[in-house]
């Protein structure tokens, strides 16, 4: 990952990681704002590297949420649902939050247990 330009590239890299928070109160908004910041956003490729970092991270914590959705229709589900739901939240937040303080020190960060389906 490329070292960041300006002070500018590493707030929108920060911003990239913490918009989802604000973005879960809208309909797939959690993934439309990383979206948004890769496609609209300053075009440095630190900023671009965040950006595919946190929205891969997105989609895949989308995916698994609607697997655990699926998974509570189910009587072992019922059991399983709540800690994996507790560990699915704590682990999007940890990451989120190690993502934004990567991109403020100027540094990569790569998110555990997640699809790279953005290349």
């Amino acid at each position: 990952m490329d070292a960041p330009q300006t002070d500018r590239d590493r707030t929108w890299a920060a911003v990239a990681h913490l918009a989802p928070l604000v973005g879960y109160f809208v309909l797939i908004g959690q993934i439309l704002l990383p979206l948004a910041i890769l496609l609209w956003g300053p075009r440095s490729p630190f900023v671009q590297a965040h950006a595919k970092e946190s929205l891969n991270g997105q989609i895949s914590y989308t995916l698994y949420g609607l697997f655990l959705l699926l998974l509570a229709l189910t009587v072992v589900g019922l059991v399983l649902v709540l800690p994996l739901g507790v560990f699915l939240l704590g682990l999007a937040l940890y990451n989120m939050v190690m993502g934004a303080l990567a991109a403020g020190r100027g540094e990569g960060y790569r998110y555990a247990l997640i699809l790279r389906l953005v290349p």
